[in-house]
């Protein structure tokens, strides 16, 4: 089963209320309205902002577009294996072997004549923040589970942004909850806020509306992503779901254990009562609650002492939740979708221990998302996308931070839910090379609408004869950069063939009349690779 299976229907699992909403709306019973009014809805709508519009890409302005390749929203399928990797990566930052020369027949590209006016269009997707909380209320006092958790301790155990796009398809991105982040709303008179890890903005708060609020502002101040919507679910849904079904069964190589508590003489009195021997377990809602949530997993070795299993990290526990869950969605989701009984007895889960922003009607939405995602193809229309991270002392101490190094491939997972596609040529991805007059004044304005510009020199390298004008040098395969470029440049310049540049790297030659740059766009015929050999 691909991993982006069971991560679609975990989602769904956790939409539950809504999904069935939808589906059962048409004939609902009383008792399946008593079950969906129990959901608690918390007022948010002020806190989540509305979705912004659709930014204009390259693939928008340039007009006389080969259709050799049809449009993928917020990103292109091809390049799904890239995308929780940077092995696909190339320096320019485009993925290796695509073809950002290959064209859409975009609406609103065809019949267009140059320089007209190009706008953004409306939303394509909302983003949702689903939180899975870290709760113990309703657990016995001895229980293992409750070690270092109170009842008023509630902390945002998963994090995870879904955005739902308008045609059926969907994105998704984990949230470690030890991202060392700025809290929002804690800022002192010099404006400097408390750093701490992202989860604990959910646990400053004695409600948990004002908890979700302080991690909406938080998540949306530190990734610059925009939220519309909240689901949050406790985790004794997790346990309760997994005992509803039966169990699940789960293989281990050897045998593992949670480490055990101080001073215990028992090997298996760990810290989260996790224990099992080597072989194949049918684990019940306890038992699997305790693995995924262990962060100090030990493995047995043949001359029977204990070792680390794995990194004690976040992310590891995050990898072992996937490989759990993987699993269950293989077992549970055939038998959940195809037994009235029990849908009806996650409904009375999602009743218990879901509760959703006052931006989310329960049955209204639910019949929408039901609709919509009906026919969904996990393989082809969710994708999965990771941030890169690395392990940080300062400020906050033993937590992550976004990796430098993949700063990249990080921006593009997080322009995924901002709207623009992981292939999409935007401004920040261009680089412009200006030479010639008053390229350091180009350059400038340019940098300030997001283009990667640079004055370099006074002429072009290679290029022996300065030309008088303005001109656009690209390669064979950089239309769509150049004509990005030339939609903010007044007049529009000309251009020419350069066949050193990559895709997305142009040249800049600004001649004695240096062109104003508009930060609206216009259409642009840009010349095609023939064309500029001839």
């Amino acid at each position: 089963m691909s991993h982006r299976n069971w991560r679609t229907r975990l989602i769904l699992i956790s939409l539950a209320a809504l999904t069935l909403a939808g589906a059962v709306a048409t004939g609902a019973s009383a008792f399946v309205l008593l079950q969906l009014g129990r959901i608690e809805r918390h007022e948010l709508a002020d806190v989540l902002t509305s979705a912004p519009q659709q930014p204009v890409t390259a693939a928008d302005v340039l007009i006389e577009q080969p259709s050799t390749m049809a449009a993928n929203p917020d990103g292109a399928a091809d390049a799904r294996g890239t995308r929780s990797g940077d092995a696909g990566i190339a320096g320019d930052g485009v993925s290796a072997g695509d073809e950002p020369d290959a064209l859409s027949d975009s609406p609103g590209t065809a019949d267009r004549s140059a320089g007209q006016p190009v706008l953004p269009g409306g939303p394509t997707g909302e983003n949702y923040l689903l939180v899975g909380t870290d709760s113990p209320v309703g657990l016995a006092a001895d229980d293992p589970l409750r070690a270092g958790h109170s009842d008023y301790n509630r902390l945002a155990d998963v994090i995870m942004v879904i955005r739902l796009r308008d045609d059926g398809t969907a994105a998704m991105m984990s949230i470690p909850r030890d991202l060392a982040a700025e809290i929002a709303g804690t800022s002192d008179i010099a404006g400097t806020g408390v750093m701490a890890k992202i989860n604990s903005a959910y646990n400053r708060d004695r409600t948990t509306a004002g908890g979700a609020a302080r991690l909406i502002d938080t998540v949306e101040e530190n990734l610059d992503i925009t939220l519309q919507h909240f689901v949050e679910v406790d985790f004794r849904a997790f346990l309760r779901m997994v005992d509803a079904v039966g169990g699940v069964w789960m293989t281990f190589n050897r045998p593992l254990r949670d480490q055990p508590k101080a001073n215990a003489t028992d090997p298996t009195d760990s810290r989260s009562g996790f224990f099992t021997s080597a072989g194949t377990h049918l684990l019940n809602g306890r038992q699997a609650l305790a693995y995924v949530r262990s962060r100090h997993l030990e493995e047995q070795l043949p001359d029977g002492t204990w070792q680390r299993h794995g990194a004690w990290n976040d992310l590891a526990r995050i990898d072992r939740q996937r490989e759990f869950m993987r699993t269950a969605a293989a077992q549970v989701a055939p038998a959940l979708l195809a037994n009235p009984i029990n849908l009806l007895a996650v409904l009375d889960i999602a009743a218990d221990h879901l509760s959703t922003s006052d931006t989310l009607s329960i049955v209204n939405d639910g019949r929408r998302l039901a609709d919509k995602f009906a026919d969904l193809d996990v393989d082809a229309d969710v994708d999965d996308y990771e941030l890169r991270f690395v392990d940080v002392h300062d400020p906050v101490r033993w937590s992550l931070g976004l990796d430098p190094q993949r700063a990249e491939h990080n921006q593009r997972v997080l322009d995924v839910f901002r709207g623009i596609g992981w292939d999409d040529i935007v401004e920040s991805r261009v680089r412009v090379q200006v030479t010639g007059t008053a390229r350091h004044q180009v350059a400038a304005g340019l940098s300030e609408l997001g283009f990667d510009a640079e004055a370099t020199g006074p002429m072009p390298e290679g290029i022996s004869d300065e030309p008088t004008g303005t001109v656009v040098y690209l390669a064979p395969q950089g239309r769509l950069a150049a004509g990005l470029l030339a939609s903010h440049l007044v007049p529009v310049p000309d251009f020419a063939g350069h066949a050193e540049l990559d895709a997305t790297t142009v040249i800049l030659h600004v001649g004695d009349e240096p062109p104003r740059i508009d930060p609206g766009y216009r259409s642009v015929d840009v010349p095609s690779a023939e064309q500029l050999a001839s």
